[in-house]
């Protein structure tokens, strides 16, 4: 059951918690993140929230890190596919009140006919360039979704959003959300710092993410990347 399960779900997982580890990093004073949520038709603010918060209401005391619903946006799922829905994202900037953009995506029909295939399924992902802009399906409608409930894919693409960038390796994950934690405390910045995965260095501010994404958006910018 458990290899089926990897085999439909697809990525999921954040890897295995090592404590001890983590308790050896500092991560430095309590803080938070500013994450704007746009909501898909039929996806409620309550459920919403309520989501960000089951998702995330044991890790943020393992950081220090609190998520902060600044702002809640009505939006449409721009396309089927992964790669749609990423590029859609992107084409919204980091906001003064945003530190990343993260989407609760419904389901429709096409994604109910994929999942009779027992194929595997993208539940969320998010943009390799910034790890600012992602999206996880947070509606219940395909086989998959047995093994996964929103809340742990919903955690899982929060990871991503604090620039995890390997599954399963979390001293590495450990290690990145202090160093961005420290960034942002020695800058006395009000934005949590982004991670460019393709580059790999830390984008110190909205306007460095705004660029780097329009850089990419640009009719001559590289394909789009997603996790």
């Amino acid at each position: 059951m458990c290899v089926l399960s990897l085999l439909l779900v697809g990525c999921t997982s954040i890897g295995f918690h090592n404590d001890d580890f983590r308790r050896q990093i500092d991560f430095g004073a309590h803080d938070s993140l500013a994450l704007c949520l746009y909501l898909d038709t039929g996806i409620s603010e309550q459920r919403a929230r309520a989501l960000i918060d089951e998702a995330w209401r044991d890790e943020a005391g393992r950081y220090g890190l609190q998520l902060r619903v600044t702002r809640v946006i009505r939006w449409q799922r721009p396309a089927y596919t992964m790669e749609g829905i990423i590029d859609g994202l992107l084409r919204q900037p980091l906001t003064p009140d945003c530190d990343r953009v993260f989407a609760l995506v419904n389901r429709h029909v096409g994604d109910v006919l994929w999942g009779l295939t027992l194929l595997p399924e993208v539940l969320g992902a998010v943009n390799d360039e910034t790890l600012t802009h992602g999206y996880a399906i947070v509606r219940r409608a395909t086989l998959n979704q047995l093994f996964a409930s929103p809340a742990q894919i919903v955690r899982h693409e929060l990871y991503h959003l604090l620039g995890c960038d390997a599954h399963f390796k979390m001293r590495r994950c450990y290690e990145q959300i202090a160093a961005l934690k420290r960034s942002k405390q020695a800058e006395h910045s009000d934005f949590f710092p982004a991670w460019d995965l393709i580059n790999r260095r830390m984008l110190l501010s909205r306007e460095d993410v705004n660029a780097r994404l329009r850089a990419v958006m640009a009719p001559s910018g590289s394909a789009l990347g997603a996790r």
